[in-house]
């Protein structure tokens, strides 16, 4: 079994992957600011001498770098510009130690949204943020050390994602929340097409990424898009409350669709969403 250091451990999705790696017989090794759950270490990822010192005393064989700056502004906060280098020095110390391989965690927000469809080599990367910007910039500077020192590296793309422990302002918790009160969830673009997956299923895509021996980005995607009043009326149905309707109305310039390319994820990774809408909604309302 692997030594495995995940970052960002007490997040959404690397709640998910702590578990799932210690499931599978790996030691983990937990990095998060609050130390918290199995394994749990607290750390600053910004202080590079602690984060050089942790490394030189666990000597991981595999890094799944997941932590980030989401706080509030995050898409346009100077902060994304620290974690490029912050995350720059991780990945350069975990390699000059012996680490195996590495794979980090970037967004479908690098993209350029015009496209609609999302596949790794044909979309350019090409966002309207500082934090899609700082996300594509840190994959070609990693993408590119990593080639020039032999260190096995690959960049997981996460698309949508919703699971328990989600921000309560998200899309999916919010029209929870609404339908149990008996309210419509106001939605300004609810025919949009949005691909999600449950972030146990992310979490697992990229566990089987980092397992896996291929190197460059790979789409953590279900391959199917969704409207998000289609969402509304999935949670209605389990609960039981009449489907609120929607109206079609203009968006301007906001993406109709964007939807993965998720080929890549399920035949070369060979990975496979696992729990369907009705099980992810229905464990979120069980909460």
């Amino acid at each position: 079994m692997a030594k495995v250091l995940v970052t960002g451990a007490t997040g959404l999705i690397g709640s998910y992957a702590v578990r799932q790696l210690i499931n599978s017989g790996h030691e983990v090794i937990a990095v998060s600011r609050s130390g918290g759950g199995p394994g749990g270490v607290s750390l600053d990822l910004n202080d590079s001498e602690s984060v050089n010192a942790l490394l030189a005393a666990q000597r991981p064989e595999y890094l799944l770098h997941l932590a980030w700056y989401v706080g509030q502004g995050y898409m346009t906060s100077p902060e994304n510009l620290d974690w490029v280098v912050s995350s720059l020095n991780l990945l350069k110390t975990f390699a000059e130690l012996g680490g195996k391989r590495a794979v980090f965690t970037g967004s479908c927000i690098e993209y350029d949204w015009d496209y609609g469809f999302m596949t790794e080599d044909f979309t350019p990367l090409k966002s309207g943020s500082l934090y899609g910007t700082a996300k594509a910039s840190l994959y070609n500077l990693a993408s590119s050390w990593a080639k020039h020192t032999g260190l096995s590296f690959a960049w997981g793309r996460v698309f949508f994602l919703y699971g328990r422990g989600e921000k309560p302002e998200r899309i999916v918790p919010y029209i929870v929340s609404c339908l149990k009160r008996g309210e419509k969830p106001a939605m300004n673009f609810p025919h949009i097409m949005r691909d999600y997956m449950h972030a146990s299923d992310v979490a697992g895509g990229l566990c089987a990424v980092m397992f896996s021996d291929f190197c460059g980005a790979v789409n953590i995607a279900s391959g199917e898009a969704v409207r998000l009043c289609e969402i509304a009326g999935k949670i209605a149905g389990i609960i039981g409350c009449p489907v609120p309707e929607y109206e079609h109305n203009d968006i301007g310039t906001m993406a109709p669709v964007v939807l993965g390319d998720s080929r890549r994820l399920n035949n070369i990774i060979g990975y496979r969403p696992k729990i369907s809408w009705e099980e992810g909604l229905s464990g979120l309302l069980k909460a």
